[in-house]
């Protein structure tokens, strides 16, 4: 599989532009975790725009204590634990 690129947008079949998000805080075991697991399963290089919650008081509100979140534009692919067998299914159904 080919790294996606969070920089260079991947077309979907309905040409929307996919951007992954992973919505953090500092000193989170899990978002630590899932970004790890995320860069082990995808390569070094998977390029994914890290969002601190704790920096924007609405995202802050809407996430709470529920991070890690990893998304695909408004898509929410996973929430607390990373699972590398559906975010391949994930992709292949979006080439």
């Amino acid at each position: 599989m080919r790294p996606v690129s969070a920089v260079s947008p991947l077309r979907r079949e309905d040409d929307r532009l996919s951007r992954y998000v992973l919505y953090s805080r500092r000193d989170c075991r899990l978002c630590e975790e899932m970004l790890a697991a995320l860069k082990e399963h995808m390569g070094a290089g998977f390029p994914v725009a890290i969002v601190d919650v704790d920096s924007d008081p609405a995202l802050k509100t809407r996430y709470g204590e529920h991070v890690p979140v990893l998304v695909d534009g408004d898509t929410e692919l996973f929430r607390h634990h990373y699972d590398p067998a559906k975010f391949s299914a994930y992709t292949d159904k979006i080439r």
